[in-house]
């Protein structure tokens, strides 16, 4: 009787496994994009005229590569830095690099980007490099700096 059985349930399984569907096809890959670079800090650069603090064609494209950057990762914070060159008195030279300052902030605001994302410093000449005791044109900047959350974070 012990081999009938499993006889029995030898054919059951044979028979079930005749008439059982087919398995589903297997399903499509699902395809995702690939996930952005991380976010690093960048820093762009401005530079101006001796004593000016209006934006040019070249400080306006800068501006649009932050607003693209800024907007492509999401960044904590912008961080504007004016400066001026070791040329006039501390009070000018102050005034100058606080005007930059706000010119590069007001373009910002133009693409969209809100004050609150945005802290501003202004050194004067604090920080101004000379070449053979003359003035270095290459002070007369602002430097825009993007923050990644992730680096606001470590710190």
């Amino acid at each position: 009787m012990k081999y009938g059985s499993l006889t029995l349930v030898s054919v059951g399984m044979s028979a079930l496994a005749a008439h059982a569907a087919p398995p589903a096809p297997p399903q499509e890959p699902v395809i995702y994009d690939t996930a952005p670079d991380a976010c690093q800090s960048e820093d762009f650069t401005i530079y101006f005229e001796r004593g000016v603090s209006d934006l040019g064609d070249q400080a306006e494209a800068v501006l649009d590569a932050v607003t693209e950057d800024f907007r492509h990762c999401e960044f904590h914070q912008i961080e504007v830095a004016g400066y001026a060159d070791a040329t006039g008195s501390h009070r000018i030279n102050q005034i100058v690099s606080n005007k930059r300052a706000y010119s590069v902030m007001d373009g910002l605001e133009a693409r969209g980007i809100k004050a609150e994302h945005v802290a501003m410093m202004a050194t004067g000449e604090a920080r101004a490099m000379t070449a053979n005791g003359f003035a270095e044109p290459l002070n007369r900047k602002v430097v825009v700096r993007l923050v990644p959350i992730a680096s606001m974070q470590e710190s």
